[in-house]
């Protein structure tokens, strides 16, 4: 699945979250949305998913089904007495997703010896595995992540990005968020860089070094503060 985002701007009040954004998705790529807090990051994915409303622009997908996609939000509430298996049952349910699928995904995050045990007694990074068997229960053509590596241990980091890999290899389209920009750098086919609710630059690491001088993108986001304050 691919889509085109054309100058989508978010407003609340006079205070304007995020100015005009343009993004080209290309089917079977991943799209890395990254930058510090208060960027845009979650506004622009929220906006795509649907949760909020654009102050302004379009968002057109190249199927009618705007709808088919699998969405991992960057925290879930999950109710502290369910178990994995519960959770995954509840989201099945709407999907039409197997008991097979769910062992499955939770085999791949890690969760199937801990299938029957309370959510509530889960560290953050297992909640978080939660959630991305959640969003990976769905088989769509379209994945959004909001700061999907939030509490992984640097295991779980590696891990992830071997699941995005296999999602890009099986043909499918992702789009997600971060703030971490080294782990940015490697999983990336595409990086639009957002601060304080615009495009700084944006296309390949190669394109984006190219364009700014700079070898990480880690050097560009510094420079990016360290203006502001020369300011």
């Amino acid at each position: 699945m691919k889509l085109k985002i054309t100058d989508i701007s978010k407003s609340y009040g006079k205070k304007t979250v995020l100015y005009p954004t343009n993004i080209d998705v290309k089917t079977g790529k991943c799209v890395v949305i990254c930058g510090g807090n208060g960027a845009g990051k979650s506004t622009l994915i929220k906006i795509i998913t649907g949760i909020e409303k654009a102050t302004s622009g379009s968002i057109r997908f190249n199927t009618k089904d705007k709808k088919h996609f699998s969405y991992m939000p960057d925290h879930m509430n999950f109710h502290a007495e369910l178990t994995p298996v519960e959770v995954l049952d509840y989201y099945a349910s709407f999907i039409g997703a197997t008991k097979k699928k769910i062992k499955a995904v939770l085999e791949r995050v890690g969760l199937w010896d801990k299938r029957n045990h309370k959510v509530g007694s889960f560290s953050k990074g297992m909640t978080q595995r939660v959630n991305l068997a959640q969003a990976l229960l769905a088989d769509v053509d379209l994945y959004i992540l909001d700061e999907p590596t939030n509490g992984l241990d640097p295991f779980w980091v590696i891990q992830f990005k071997w699941i995005l890999q296999e999602l890009i290899d099986a043909g499918k389209t992702v789009i997600l968020s971060s703030h971490i920009m080294r782990d940015v750098e490697e999983i990336s086919d595409e990086i639009v860089i957002l601060f304080e609710g615009k495009i700084k630059t944006a296309g390949t690491l190669e394109e984006i070094y190219s364009q700014t001088g700079y070898t990480s993108l880690e050097e560009i986001f510094l420079s990016m503060v360290e203006r502001k304050v020369e300011a």
